[in-house]
């Protein structure tokens, strides 16, 4: 049962973050979202291949490996270009049918399942591409990648706990109502 909301939840980011990427949008909270689900992903040894590429020096991907996922990058991102401009046409469509004075249930209902249907081809598109990126690494090289994991998240927690220290907040705004009482109080 787990599994199943678990595969839900995946398949309800995905679609979101591959169509941000491909508008260039890159605001904070995308950026974090985006983040969250990478390191989410990567827990579950499902690693980016543009990660993987960054990181090739140091968990030894061949040169063989690197073509094939760089050819699966290209592959993977044309056909997600692709069917995240086809959902888009669909939405600037079923938004045009809501503007019309006489709605048409029937084709709103089956625009609106032709959009789920291409959101799911492409959740289901991007986990498989994840699965193939990591069935090209060996065993040895997907521990390297956890190894290096662990590593940037001790280096993000030791970050985030020096922030955390050297912060002081601000002392609160003297209020001159309390001044007048206390100095009334002392009289």
């Amino acid at each position: 049962m787990n599994k199943i909301i678990l595969l839900f939840l995946i398949l309800a980011i995905v679609p979101g973050l591959t169509i941000q990427a491909q508008e260039g949008k890159k605001s904070w909270p995308n950026m974090i979202s985006s983040l969250r689900f990478g390191l989410y992903m990567a827990e579950n040894n499902l690693f980016e291949a543009r990660l993987i590429m960054r990181l090739k020096g140091e968990i030894g991907l061949t040169a063989e490996q690197e073509g094939k996922i760089g050819n699966m990058m290209l592959s993977h991102d044309e056909a997600a270009i692709r069917r995240a401009s086809d959902i888009k046409v669909l939405e600037l469509k079923f938004a045009s049918l809501l503007k019309n004075n006489r709605i048409d249930r029937r084709e709103m209902e089956k625009m609106a399942r032709e959009m789920g249907k291409l959101k799911t081809d492409l959740q289901v598109d991007h986990i498989n591409y994840l699965l193939d990126v990591r069935d090209i690494l060996t065993a040895e090289q997907i521990q390297k990648l956890e190894k290096l994991k662990k590593q940037f998240s001790e280096r993000v927690r030791s970050k985030m706990r020096e922030r955390r220290g050297n912060f002081q907040p601000p002392p609160p705004p003297a209020d001159n109502k309390d001044e007048v009482s206390s100095q009334d109080e002392a009289i």
